[in-house]
């Protein structure tokens, strides 16, 4: 992975989770690095949509249905072939994500290419572990929890750095 050049997908359910990567993410923050968004919206009933320079005014975001995986097996394998289709040609380097649904199958999709994964937990997650992070922890390279107390619900491999909101 170049640090110079390198592609990110920010990858994160609609609603707050979206929020948070939009707090954490601004344009200073990625500097000079290239960028997509990836989330849902209701009105895409199936595959994905595209929309120019959506993120932060200047970045592709990718929607996909929303609420739509559920537990639904072949939906989930659709959808991850999706996904690697996208991160193959948007050459991402790295995916950042902090959950819900959609972060599933993106993991799923990164590791399968050897991108780089990162998980952030939600930081109105205090007392228990969510679904999706459970299920992302074993897929990411890096996870972090914002809550101290958080690391040892999940185990050795999350890390508290800090709040990050």
């Amino acid at each position: 992975m170049n640090k110079d050049s390198m592609n990110i997908a920010f990858v994160a359910s609609q609603g707050g989770h979206s929020g948070q990567i939009h707090i954490l993410f601004t344009k200073k923050v990625l500097g000079k690095y290239g960028a997509i968004f990836i989330t849902e919206n209701q009105k895409v009933k199936s595959g994905y949509k595209v929309k120019e320079k959506s993120f932060l005014k200047k970045f592709r975001t990718y929607f996909f249905p929303k609420d739509h995986l559920q537990l639904y097996p072949w939906r989930y394998i659709q959808e991850t072939l999706q996904l690697r289709r996208v991160f193959k040609e948007e050459k991402i380097d790295c995916i950042v994500t902090n959950g819900a649904q959609i972060s599933i199958p993106a993991c799923i999709a990164a590791r399968s290419l050897g991108i780089y994964t990162v998980f952030i937990d939600t930081v109105i997650r205090v007392k228990t572990p969510n679904w999706s992070a459970r299920a992302c922890y074993y897929l990411s390279h890096l996870f972090l929890v914002q809550h101290q107390s958080m690391a040892a619900k999940y185990g050795n491999k999350a890390k508290y750095e800090g709040g990050i909101l």
